[in-house]
């Protein structure tokens, strides 16, 4: 399955070592989890087949949180983060073309002391 594969070559970024905030990568956030810490989120997968073969653009969040004062720690892992998924080569399964960055947002969460960051991005792949 496409979104598995996906997600597995994100989390596999960012946990070579060193993995980027630790232990604190996550699908899910357990009860109690400390900061800094990364999220792999939400996804959206467009089909884009044509004659030559099935292909698709993978759309995935990506959100760094921090309780640091100020957006200096949550910057610095957002960068660790894209550098790590920018650098993905292969997606197991399937040929990828492309990954980039498309979006980044920054913004303080209602409970005025975590800063969030929520990094977009794009896998273009196809059939192997």
């Amino acid at each position: 399955m496409i979104e598995t594969q996906v997600q597995r070559a994100i989390r596999d970024a960012l946990q070579i070592a060193p993995p980027v905030a630790g232990d604190n990568i996550f699908d899910f956030v357990p009860e109690g989890a400390p900061f800094p810490r990364v999220t792999i989120g939400e996804e959206q997968i467009v089909g884009d087949g044509n004659s030559c073969g099935d292909g698709w653009e993978v759309f995935a969040d990506v959100h760094v949180w921090s309780r640091e004062a100020g957006f200096a720690e949550a910057k610095v892992l957002a960068a660790a983060v894209s550098e790590r998924i920018c650098a993905i080569s292969a997606i197991t399964g399937f040929n990828l073309i492309s990954v980039e960055m498309r979006d980044q947002r920054r913004m303080r969460d209602p409970d005025g002391l975590t800063s969030h960051i929520v990094l977009s991005f794009q896998f273009t792949l196809d059939e192997t």
